[in-house]
């Protein structure tokens, strides 16, 4: 087995911009029993050992940083507690920030309360994106359950890290032309940014959720219908609307949100690949916001729609990254400071989480949250997973009490701008 593993694009892009979030992606499943903790070990280690990078250390390096394969113990990743304060357990746990050079690159957590347990996991997005997260809960279930059942371990699906996975599904013509998309589209000529209160030392990390049980996630699919929409085009256009009411941003100045894509749609289908990301960005620049959340959400379809039909939906701007992916590192890290922006207003819709695959031996998920790296001021970005029919919505940012309600409040407004379409779906126009 080698000892060391190639740092991927992606790998070495979050390592860069750990000024602008902590790196963290976090997640908790609250279950409606206790786990059985040393089968849980045994799943996690079984998962951990498919995916080397999980139990490797990030080498930053004048030339070419990698990732070197080191050894671990359970004890390196699982804590269990049980207690009478499962909230400031929760906290403190999701508080951590894992360093790049750990020998394991993502922790967990069972805390047993009142006959229950909430499994909190946190990784570094170095690692992997929304999407492979969602792979690693399934494949821990799976082994948990086979445990459980008293068979044997299965062979976990694994296979390549490489970033240049996104262009095997394209004919040869497709991957040359796919590769000189240089452009670089992180540059906004705008400047917006969230009505968070000014910088201070006190400000921490803020976990942000709200669950949209009273809005008819069936019902929103039928407007959706009805109209000519998506459901995504929807949400989109009330994130936007909340947006420009909640930081009284100028009604007739333009606005970009930035979308991440899933740029697996791109890849060979009998392809093999493992835990990392995949991830491309979509500007959606809107001349201006509508008057009425019917008349932005017909703006955000235009755009998206017109976005979507390209041949190359998504892979905009990668090589200008993979510049830097070959060069010297010590020559990338300033570069890419100078040119890449992260997104200063984000939108990420991280898909239906299939909560019978998350089931625990005899164990029912009863919620599950998730959440991308924390946001360092001023940027923000939204996260989005449907569990049940049920929306979820969730952001972490440093922050205060202000920014709390804030964020709060845009939550609030976006609920009620769809609620708005839900109610008052017109047919689209031609």
């Amino acid at each position: 087995m080698h000892s060391t593993l190639r740092a991927e694009l992606w790998d070495k892009l979050h390592f860069i911009l750990g000024h602008s979030t902590d790196r963290m992606m976090r997640g908790e499943l609250l279950y409606d029993g206790l786990i059985q903790t040393e089968l849980l070990k045994k799943a996690l280690l079984h998962v951990t050992e498919a995916h080397p990078v999980l139990h490797s250390s990030f080498r930053d390096r004048f030339l070419y940083p990698y990732w070197e394969i080191r050894a671990y113990s359970i004890d390196d990743i699982l804590t269990v507690f049980h207690t009478d304060n499962p909230g400031q357990v929760r906290d403190d746990f999701m508080s951590q920030v894992i360093p790049a050079d750990s020998n394991v690159q993502y922790k967990a957590a069972v805390i047993n309360h009142d006959g229950r347990s909430l499994f909190c996991v946190m990784f570094n997005h170095m690692c992997l994106d929304g999407r492979a997260l969602h792979t690693f809960l399934y494949q821990v279930a799976l082994c948990y359950n086979r445990l459980h059942e008293g068979l044997q371990l299965p062979v976990l699906e694994t296979g390549s890290r490489a970033h240049s996975m996104i262009y095997s599904g394209l004919p040869f013509r497709d991957r040359i032309r796919a590769r000189l998309l240089l452009r670089n589209i992180t540059r906004l000529k705008e400047k917006r940014t969230f009505a968070y209160t000014r910088e201070d030392p006190s400000d921490h990390l803020q976990m942000i959720r709200q669950k949209w049980e009273d809005v008819d996630y069936v019902k929103m699919r039928e407007a959706a219908k009805r109209t000519g929409f998506t459901v995504n085009d929807m949400l989109l256009a009330c994130y936007i609307q909340a947006l420009s009411e909640t930081c009284d941003f100028p009604a007739e100045k333009p606005l970009t949100i930035t979308c991440m894509v899933d740029n697996r749609r791109h890849i060979r289908q009998s392809a093999r690949i493992g835990l990392t990301n995949h991830v491309g960005l979509l500007q959606v620049r809107l001349d201006r916001c509508g008057s009425t959340i019917r008349d932005t959400v017909r703006r955000v379809h235009e755009v998206t729609t017109r976005e979507k039909t390209k041949r190359f939906f998504g892979l905009q701007g990668i090589p200008l990254i993979t510049l830097g992916y070959v060069s010297p590192f010590f020559l990338v890290k300033p570069g890419t400071l100078r040119w890449f922006v992260p997104p200063v207003l984000g939108f990420s819709n991280l898909g239906i989480i299939q909560e019978g695959q998350l089931k625990l031996g005899d164990l029912r998920l009863s919620d599950i949250m998730l959440v991308g790296p924390l946001q360092f001021k001023p940027n923000i970005t939204i996260y989005i997973h449907t569990v049940s029919s049920t929306l979820d919505f969730t952001t972490a940012v440093r922050g205060n009490e202000k920014d709390r309600e804030k964020i709060l409040h845009l939550f609030v407004r976006m609920k009620k701008h769809m609620k708005e379409l839900i109610d008052e779906s017109p047919v689209k126009e031609a």
